[in-house]
């Protein structure tokens, strides 16, 4: 299987992709005239660019190809619209922004029609591009230009701008013979209009449309010396392949002449018998794809045919990609790959496969060779193709690095390809594949479980930590526990809390996607625990990983990761005050990442939780389910009565009744009430929420009756003999769970009881957690807050959060230490709902603030 690195959709078919591997980034042209501009660090797509004005319709143009000069300087494109652009790119900023300015426009006075292929030569500053009227074109030295004085930046000069097409034409030197009309923008500032002489034509290159145009990017030693005729120069000389419809592949020299001019001569000559409609050149060899699916593979020094080869779909061949001897060919079909005597073939995508590109490791710094496709239905996707060509990733699983050890410099460089951003991405599709629901009683449930927690104590283990899996239960998910150790002689720790379980994804079809099998799309990850909690755990233990490999771990980084939390955490407590001796009496800090940000944009540090109590309230008698009809009216009935006793926890303005409720609760203090003003003054909230609403949210108490049912048909006719009613009572810093508990049961009682009713009342605890207030003024903050500005540059808003974390407060008591959250998703992500998501450019981030974290704390 041919699995997806990424993938993005767009609305009109891909058809030309170059990548800025340097950069990071992948460019792709679109039919409806735009070039997108995609981070291949975060897969954010950064820009998108309009080609031709906004006002202009007949302007715009389908991107048909692409290319970029050596140093990633400039991007060139070209289409439907007969013009070269040329841009200048810039580097990705650290807020995601990509500087990118139009430099250059080229154009020829010649009705050239659509350009389907382009190249730049570095060398000599030329582009050279073929077109749908058989023409071959090309314009020197076109940096230069660019920054020359005497070159125009008239936009009126282009052919598309002019008054009439027919009368308003120019003469020979590009003197116009009719005055242009006067639009409101006759310049752009800094953007050179340049016109390609008539001299630089040639006339039918070939006898059809140019589809490809290859440079033979090799040093002039390493080209025949046949290919020198006519007195050319080694030192003077660019060549390129150019391929056709006419079925001919065709070697071209460009040699600098007098005053710059350029001389260009047919060299070599190799007929196809089919439509060239792609090349690829890795010297000697050129690769040609051809109508009905044939590929043929050509030596250059020798000019002989050395291999024809056909893809099993017969269809023709648009796109053609080359590592090493393994060559992959898009098609309709999708992609088929050649390899010695194999032919593997896979339908990749939707529709047509339109464009390929091979991304390689030593570029982009991944651990995975990649192949980049455009099609025709609009989706650009990533494939790792590490395993298709015998170089299979490494995700952490076969490399051993010492327990407790420490590596210099070379031992670091090679462990490093364990450890970067694609390993950790294979790391999650593997958690993410593991169905960990610990609420369900489904036998595939408790040993994907079980195998989950085996696999993270490999994970652990490859990455350099000692990992041992402590039981809780007899049915219960282990806790894992794992210590990356310090080099500092103090036995201080920092503990990092999380867990792997999930909850169930619920109903499959109302998924875009397999919930459990991680799918990496438009910026977002998604599936089941991608952000609650898997997600956030992989990035904290990749981070911890990468400091105890470079060796600058000062502490012992302890995880303590459990696979009941999303039940209640059951047997977590016990377990941890078992094997308490394990962690010792010197844990700094408890750090742990189980919440998100406020919105989309704005990161944020937690100090917050409320705590939670859930009581199930049953009604029942001892008589059967009876008829209304017979019996109503005549005995105390189950539902009324519960109905009755939930009419007693509130009054008619919503306030709480049970006693004591209110007593310990605390005003905010000035600070809090600042953090506040920052939150209202900085986050993008919806109009809806107000001050009051948010404070009420998180810091105040709140009882909701969440659900209700009864037993029986659920008829009209029948009175139930039990109803049920649950009730999920949140609780805020300053209110103690088991005061309010205990408070809640006796009011229950009470008031049940005054009801002098034949029936009975059972109270059930389903589970409780205590409230939690950090202490946003210390020293972990704080760090956490310089790191996360630098990260993102913004500082974080400090937040709280009416949703509950069993065991934060417990962890803070048991070890006598202070606990920090710092959330990693945005308020979008779906924890718990359909489609959960997490943005990667967020995920990376939080391992990079918790590496430089985790060497500061």
């Amino acid at each position: 299987m041919l699995p997806a690195i990424h993938k993005w959709n767009h609305p009109f078919a891909i058809l030309s992709t170059v990548a800025f591997p340097h950069k990071k980034i992948l460019f792709a042209g679109t039919h409806d005239s735009k070039i997108l501009c995609f981070d291949l660090t975060t897969y954010n797509l950064v820009k998108t660019i309009h080609l031709g004005d906004k006002d202009e319709t007949h302007t715009r143009s389908s991107v048909l190809c692409m290319t970029k000069s050596q140093d990633e300087q400039f991007l060139f494109s070209a289409g439907a619209d007969s013009l070269i652009r040329i841009w200048s790119i810039g580097r990705l900023t650290s807020n995601g922004d990509l500087p990118i300015r139009e430099a250059a426009t080229l154009y020829s006075l010649l009705d050239i029609g659509d350009i389907f292929s382009l190249k730049y030569l570095d060398a000599h500053q030329t582009i050279v591009f073929g077109c749908q009227n058989a023409n071959m074109l090309y314009m020197t030295g076109v940096i230069d230009r660019m920054s020359g004085k005497s070159e125009c930046n008239d936009m009126n000069r282009l052919p598309h701008r002019r008054y009439d097409k027919f009368f308003d034409s120019t003469g020979p030197g590009s003197i116009s013979r009719v005055p242009f009309p006067s639009p409101a923008s006759p310049t752009r500032p800094n953007h050179t209009i340049m016109e390609i002489p008539l001299s630089n034509s040639i006339s039918y290159a070939h006898n059809s449309f140019i589809y490809s145009i290859q440079p033979l990017s090799v040093t002039s030693a390493h080209l025949p010396d046949a290919l020198y005729v006519g007195g050319l120069k080694k030192e003077d000389t660019d060549f390129i392949v150019s391929g056709g419809g006419d079925g001919l592949s065709k070697v071209w020299a460009f040699s600098r002449g007098e005053k710059c001019s350029v001389n260009v001569q047919l060299v070599a000559e190799m007929d196809n018998d089919e439509s060239v409609l792609c090349q690829v050149v890795k010297f000697p060899f050129l690769y040609c794809g051809l109508n009905g699916g044939y590929i043929k593979i050509w030596d250059l020094n020798l000019n002989e045919l050395v291999s024809t080869l056909r893809s099993p779909s017969r269809c023709d061949i648009v796109s053609v990609s080359v590592h090493d001897d393994h060559i992959f060919a898009a098609h309709e079909k999708g992609i088929t790959k050649f390899h010695k005597d194999e032919i593997y073939e896979r339908n990749v995508e939707d529709s047509l496969v339109l464009s390929t590109e091979i991304l390689k490791k030593k570029c982009t710094g991944c651990c995975h060779l990649r192949l980049a496709t455009g099609a025709k239905s609009g989706s650009l996707t990533l494939w790792n193709i590490s395993g298709l060509v015998g170089e299979h990733a490494d995700h952490g699983m076969s490399v051993n690095l010492i327990p407790n050890s420490y590596r210099d410099g070379t031992q670091w460089s090679k462990c490093q390809s364990i450890l970067d951003n694609d390993s950790m991405l294979e790391t999650l599709r593997d958690l993410v594949s593991f169905q960990t629901v610990s609420a369900s009683n489904e036998s595939q449930h408790a040993i994907d479980s079980r195998r989950c927690a085996s696999y993270l104590q490999q994970v652990f283990t490859k990455l350099g930590a000692t990992c041992e899996l402590l039981p809780i239960g007899s049915n219960d998910n282990p806790l894992v526990h794992a210590t990356f150790k310090g080099k500092s002689s103090s036995k201080s720790k920092i503990v990092w809390y999380g867990h792997y379980d999930i909850i169930s994804p619920g109903d499959p079809g109302k998924w875009d996607s397999d919930p459990y099998v991680l799918t990496c799309e438009n910026g977002y990850l998604k599936g089941r625990g991608v952000t609650d909690n898997k997600g956030p755990l992989a990035a904290a233990i990749y981070s911890a990983g990468s400091c105890f490999s470079k060796g600058t771990l000062e502490k012992d980084i302890v995880f303590l990761v459990e696979g009941q939390e999303e039940s209640n955490s059951q047997g977590f407590a016990e377990a941890i005050k078992k094997h308490r001796n394990l962690l010792g009496n010197d844990v700094d800090w408890v750090l742990f990442s189980n919440s998100y940000w406020i919105d989309e944009k704005t990161p944020c540090l937690n100090y917050g939780l409320r705590g939670v109590i859930n009581v199930q309230l049953r009604v029942w008698s001892g008589a059967p389910d009876r008829h209304s009809g017979l019996d109503g009216g005549v005995h105390r009935e189950p539902t009324t009565d519960l109905s009755r006793l939930l009419s007693k926890l509130q009054d008619d303005d919503g306030r709480v009744l049970i006693p004591g409720f209110y007593t310990s609760l605390a005003d905010l203090n000035d600070e809090d009430k600042l953090r506040f003003e920052q939150i209202f003054k900085r986050a993008d909230l919806d109009k809806s929420v107000s001050v009051e609403n948010l404070m009420a949210k998180w810091t105040q108490p709140s009882l909701s009756i969440t659900n209700m049912r009864v037993s029986g048909p659920g008829n009209a006719t029948v009175i139930p003999h039990s109803a049920y009613a649950t009730l999920s009572i949140r609780i805020v810093p300053g209110q103690d769970v088991h005061v309010m508990k205990l408070s809640l049961e006796q009011y229950i009682a009470q008031c049940f009881q005054k009801f002098h009713t034949s029936n009975q009342l059972e109270f059930k605890l389903l589970n409780e957690a205590e409230p939690w207030l950090g202490e946003p003024n210390n020293a972990a903050y704080q760090v956490l807050k310089q790191e996360i500005l630098e990260a993102w540059g913004i500082d974080p808003l400090f937040v709280r959060e009416g949703g509950s974390i069993p065991q934060v407060r417990f962890l803070e008591r048991a070890l006598g230490s202070s606990a920090i959250q710092i959330p990693c998703g945005q308020s979008t992500d779906n924890a718990h709902l359909n489609n959960e998501r997490l943005r990667i450019e967020n995920w990376y981030k939080i391992r990079q603030i918790l590496q430089r974290a985790f060497t500061r704390l």
